[in-house]
C-alpha cells in the first residue's frame, strides 16, 4: 500500500512546503491530548456544578460536540488542500460529520418535537413562517404609488441581493468553470418557477427571476468568479521559508499570503468527452441543486427563518464542505490512479440523502402537492429532448467525429510510409 504522501487523492499534499519542519506544521497529538483532557477535567471537576438539568444538558451535548470536532480534527486524514493549515480543513470534515450525525438523530424524532427542540437554540424559533409570495405585484413602475413609482423594485434590493452576488462569486470559484455555473444559475429559477406551487416563496416577478437573480447577482457574482480564476491561474505559486524572508513588512505578507491557496490546479470537465464523464458532470450538478432546494425545504418544514444563524451555519458548511468535494471529484473523475472516493464527498453525500429523507417525512404534505400542468409538460419535454440529444452525441457524433480524426491520422501515417518507401528507392538506385 502506498504511503498516504503518495496516494493519487492525495497529490496536491505531496508539494512540498514551506517550513515544513517548523513547530505550525507539525501534528503535537500528545500536546493535543493533554490539552484535551485539561479542559474537559477542569469544567466537569472544578467549575461548580448547577442542579438546573436543562442546563447541565445543554453543557453536555456542546462539550460532546467540541470533543467530537476537536478528536476528529487531530486523527482524521488530510483532505487535498493544505492552506492556511490542513487542520483547518480536517475541522470542516468534522462539522460535516457533526452536522449528518444530528441529522440522523432529527430524522427519528416527530417533526413537533424538533421545533420544540429548536427553542432551546433560540426561543425565537417554533413558530410558523409567514409565507411570502413575491409575485403579487411585478409593475416596475407603479402609477399607484406617485410618491414612490419604483417601490416593487426597490423592496427587492434587501440584504439578499448582497449575499446573492457574493454567494455565486464563491461558487464559481468552487465549481472552477463558467458553463458549469452559468447552466446551474439558469435551471434553478426554472426550479424556483417549478416548484412555487409548494413553497410560495419561490413565486417571484419575471424580472426578479431573470434580470435581478440571473443578471445582475448571479450573473454579476459568476463573472467576479471566473475573474478571480483568472487571476489564481495566472498566479506563480513559488513560496519562501518565513524566517528567510527580510524585513517585518515581508513576514507579514508572507502572513497575509497563508490564506491563500498552496498551488492551483485548472479544471476541465470535458463534459462531452465520453458519456460516463457526461452522466458524471450531470449527476454532480444534480446533487447541487439539491442541496440549494434543501435549504428552501428545511427552513420551510422547520419553521427557521431566513436570516437566522441555523442557515448561516449550514451555509457556511456547504460552501466549504463543497470545494473540498468537488476538488476530490475532479481527482477521482480525471486521474485513473485515484480509486477511492474522496472521504468529505463521501459524507457530502451522506447528508444530501438524510436531509432528503428528512424533508419527505417531516414535509410530506409539501412535497407531495401535484404538478401543475404546464410544469409537468415542460419537464417531460425537457427529460426528452437531453436524452435525445445524449443518445445522437455518444451514438452517432462523437464517434463519426473519432472515426474521421482516426481516419486522417491512418492516412496521414500511410502517407509517411509511402515517402519513406520512396526515399529508400532512391536511395538503393544511387547506391546501385
Amino acid at each position: 500500500m502506498l504511503p498516504e504522501s503518495e496516494r493519487p487523492d492525495q497529490q496536491e499534499q505531496s508539494i512540498p512546503t514551506d517550513d515544513s519542519n517548523s513547530w505550525f506544521w507539525k501534528p503535537h497529538t500528545l500536546t493535543g491530548l493533554v490539552i484535551f483532557l485539561g479542559v474537559i477535567a477542569y469544567f466537569a471537576l472544578f467549575e461548580t456544578s448547577s442542579e438546573d438539568t436543562a442546563l447541565n444538558t445543554k453543557r453536555g451535548l456542546f462539550f460532546v460536540s467540541v470533543s467530537f470536532l476537536y478528536i476528529a480534527m487531530i486523527h482524521t486524514r488530510n483532505g487535498p488542500f493544505i492552506r492556511p493549515h490542513p487542520i483547518f480543513w480536517r475541522l470542516v470534515l468534522a462539522l460535516s460529520m457533526l452536522y449528518e450525525l444530528i441529522l440522523i438523530f432529527t430524522l427519528f424524532q416527530h417533526k413537533d418535537d424538533v421545533r420544540r427542540l429548536l427553542v432551546y437554540i433560540d426561543p425565537e424559533l417554533g413558530t410558523p413562517l409567514e409565507e411570502m409570495d413575491y409575485s403579487n405585484n411585478c409593475l416596475i413602475y407603479d402609477p399607484d404609488h406617485p410618491e414612490d413609482p419604483y417601490h416593487n423594485v426597490w423592496d427587492k434590493m434587501d440584504w439578499f441581493v448582497i449575499f446573492h452576488l457574493t454567494g455565486w462569486w464563491a461558487k464559481a470559484i468552487v465549481f472552477r468553470d463558467y458553463w458549469m455555473s452559468f447552466v446551474l444559475s439558469i435551471t434553478f429559477e426554472i426550479l424556483e418557477y417549478s416548484l412555487e406551487h409548494q413553497l410560495p416563496n419561490f413565486g417571484e416577478c419575471w424580472w426578479d427571476h431573470w434580470v435581478l437573480d440571473a443578471v445582475i447577482c448571479n450573473g454579476l457574482g459568476i463573472w467576479l468568479g471566473i475573474k478571480t480564476l483568472d487571476i489564481l491561474e495566472s498566479k506563480t505559486y513559488d513560496w519562501r521559508d518565513l524566517w528567510s524572508i527580510p524585513g517585518n513588512r515581508g513576514k507579514f505578507q508572507r502572513v497575509l499570503s497563508q490564506f491563500t491557496p498552496q498551488s492551483w490546479t485548472k479544471f476541465d470537465w470535458g463534459y462531452t468527452d465520453d458519456v460516463k464523464r457526461w452522466f458524471s458532470v450531470i449527476g454532480i450538478c444534480s446533487i447541487i441543486m439539491l442541496f440549494e432546494l434543501n435549504t428552501f425545504y428545511i427552513k420551510a418544514v422547520l419553521w427557521i427563518p431566513p436570516p437566522h444563524i441555523v442557515n448561516y451555519s449550514r451555509a457556511a458548511i456547504m460552501l466549504f464542505m463543497g470545494a473540498v468535494s468537488m476538488r476530490e471529484q475532479y481527482e477521482y473523475m480525471s486521474n485513473p490512479l485515484c480509486k477511492r472516493f474522496g472521504q468529505q464527498s463521501w459524507v457530502a453525500v451522506s447528508i444530501l440523502v438524510t436531509e432528503c429523507m428528512l424533508v419527505y417525512k417531516f414535509g410530506y404534505e409539501t412535497i407531495s402537492k401535484p404538478f401543475p400542468p404546464h410544469v409537468v409538460a415542460f419537464w417531460v419535454a425537457f427529460v426528452v429532448v437531453f436524452l435525445g440529444w445524449s443518445f445522437w452525441n455518444f451514438t452517432y457524433k462523437l464517434p463519426r467525429r473519432r472515426r474521421t480524426a482516426s481516419g486522417r491520422e491512418v492516412s496521414e501515417s500511410i502517407e509517411e510510409m509511402d515517402q519513406i518507401r520512396a526515399a529508400r528507392k532512391i536511395k538503393n538506385r544511387k547506391v546501385q
